[in-house]
């Protein structure tokens, strides 16, 4: 039979454990998406594309449009262009 001292020492050193393996994090492999932006025919407005597929149907100020890809490369959905 353990004793209460042997018994911490185990509950102690299991948790220590559990912490240590469950809070590692794997590593972030860069994604290989190409965010690029298309501009409208007649307005002086883009949409954001990854690979050439739209990312939704809205059209931004070119700005916007910059800045919404730098997010998304932040974010790893897509290599800033």
């Amino acid at each position: 039979m353990m004793t209460l001292n042997t018994t911490y020492k185990f509950i102690f050193i299991t948790g220590v454990l559990l912490l240590v393996t469950s809070c590692g994090s794997g590593t972030i492999v860069p994604t290989t998406d190409v965010c690029s932006l298309e501009k409208h025919w007649d307005d002086n407005l883009y949409q954001v594309k990854i690979n050439d597929k739209k990312i939704n149907t809205h059209w931004y100020l070119k700005e916007d449009a910059l800045d919404i890809t730098k997010q998304l490369a932040k974010d790893n959905k897509c290599m800033d262009h």
